[in-house]
């Protein structure tokens, strides 16, 4: 299975070319940069093509972030399955060593 992230697409219409062009059933989404009440957005595109959204919580410096945006996507979203994402080095996204 093929999963995809949403983040490095320069426009909704783009994203939506590559995600059928790759067949892809599963994508990340960043829930610190997304707003699920927001017609028009990246989770109307997912919804049209029936794509499982897998949120992630990017963005997040804390562990304590990270609960708090994986709690809050689950509740938006309405699934218990979350990418994990912490980074100490917001120029690189690595973790902290």
């Amino acid at each position: 299975r093929l999963i995809m992230g949403t983040g490095g697409a320069p426009s909704l219409e783009v994203l939506e070319r590559s995600l059928i062009a790759s067949g892809t059933e599963l994508t990340t989404v960043a829930m610190r940069r997304l707003d699920p009440t927001v017609q028009g957005s990246v989770l109307s595109v997912l919804e049209r093509l029936s794509i499982q959204v897998l949120p992630n919580t990017a963005g997040c410096f804390t562990a304590g972030e990270a609960v708090l945006t994986a709690r809050l996507a689950r509740e938006a979203l309405g699934t218990d399955w979350v990418k994990l994402e912490v980074v100490a080095d917001e120029r690189t996204l690595l973790p902290d060593p």
